[in-house]
């Protein structure tokens, strides 16, 4: 399989999505969007990758939206879809995308701009460089946060935080951004794709049921106000959990 925007490999059990479309700062495009889309489905259907790293070539991230890209046009109904109505679709653009994925880290060693911040806001595990720089210009250019911005970031830094970033259009340091939360972790440049790899490798190791459950968990039980509706489920995956873990057994009873 061959990409035009973007490189995927596999370093053992983590295969790695690197943007690498330099020339247009790693923007969003739909067809790069699309060639990312079709990256992650294949590291999903690969039963030897555990986890995903999503880095970059060059300075800078991703610059938010290539406005200088044509529309995708849908081939049965004509219609022309733009890079915001592609991946803020619902029940299939990114944020569900990245929901039914395997577990999956953004590493960043350079700028990350607008949308190039929002894409990461729904990932596991945020990885900064040193270098790296972290902006919401939206209002400052007279546009609004998108792709969940304004659910997600409050989740991570505080609402009124959230607010703040936003309002003022504020650009973070790596450092900045690791003390509010936005950043999971800050490492030297120089080390972090294998600083990536490397929880990437931690996160492939763990059992693949018990992982999909434990983020399933967190993805709604996280704002979840009811007591019971988050105890029962997590009394239901643990349900699951069991069964498999005896069905698995019984099935090697059967063989020896």
């Amino acid at each position: 399989m061959t990409y035009d925007h973007i490189r995927y490999e596999k370093r053992g059990a983590v295969a790695v999505i690197t943007y690498d479309k330099q020339e247009r700062r790693n923007a969003w495009s739909p067809p790069l969007y699309r060639e990312t889309e079709r990256a992650i489905e294949t590291a999903n259907a690969d039963d030897a990758i555990g986890a995903i790293v999503l880095t970059h070539e060059g300075p800078i991230f991703c610059a938010g939206t290539d406005f200088k890209a044509g529309p995708e046009v849908d081939p049965d109904t004509g219609k022309k879809l733009n890079i915001a109505q592609i991946c803020m679709m619902q029940d299939s653009g990114w944020i569900h995308l990245l929901a039914r994925s395997k577990p999956m880290i953004g590493a960043v060693h350079g700028a990350a701009i607008g949308l190039g911040v929002t894409q990461l806001l729904p990932m596991d595990i945020r990885i900064g460089g040193a270098s790296s720089t972290w902006s919401f210009p939206f209002l400052s250019l007279g546009y609004m946060p998108e792709l969940g911005c304004t659910a997600l970031l409050p989740r991570l830094v505080g609402y009124g935080r959230a607010l703040d970033i936003c309002l003022t259009s504020q650009k973070l340091t790596a450092q900045e951004a690791k003390e509010i939360g936005l950043l999971t972790r800050v490492v030297p440049d120089e080390q972090l794709l294998d600083e990536a790899i490397k929880v990437g490798e931690t996160l492939a190791a763990a059992p693949r049921l018990q992982m999909r459950l434990t983020r399933e968990l967190f993805q709604k039980n996280a704002l979840e106000p009811d007591t019971n509706a988050y105890l029962r489920r997590e009394t239901d995956a643990f349900i699951e959990m069991l069964r498999a873990i005896k069905k698995a057994r019984d099935a090697d009873a059967a063989k020896s």
